[in-house]
């Protein structure tokens, strides 16, 4: 008996069938690289800034430097030298850096880009 297994398979299935011939020899799936464990001393972080201050933005330029603070609900936030507050760091070692904020760690953010209301920093302890 043949069976024309082209019409017996549905689109989902096919979808599922190139998905598992396609991540990897062994079959087993994708799996994220660990994330390497954060040092309060070394580590440097490059991320966009987010919930950006329009405002503040357009006074700054490549390569100022802000403060990064402890805002209110432990968030991070970045700091001008007038108190004005660019935005907040939205990043998978937040929680790392507010730790060690809390340990006596001071850090700096150096401003890389800014494509308005885009602004990349550079975040490395003080």
């Amino acid at each position: 008996m043949f069976v024309n297994y082209e019409n017996s398979i549905k689109k989902n299935d096919i979808k599922l069938i190139k998905k598992k011939l396609m991540s990897g020899s062994g079959g087993g799936g994708y799996q994220p690289p660990q994330r390497t464990k954060f040092d309060c001393y070394t580590s440097i972080i490059i991320t966009t800034v987010s919930s950006v201050n329009i405002k503040v933005l357009e006074k700054r330029k490549i390569a100022d430097i802000l403060d990064v603070v402890l805002g209110k609900n432990e968030s991070l936030l970045l700091e001008d030298g007038d108190g004005e507050i660019l935005g907040a760091i939205l990043h998978l070692n937040t929680p790392d850096i507010i730790d060690c904020i809390k340990n006596g760690s001071l850090y700096i953010a150096e401003i890389l880009i800014i494509n308005s209301p885009a602004c990349r920093v550079q975040i490395t302890r003080k």
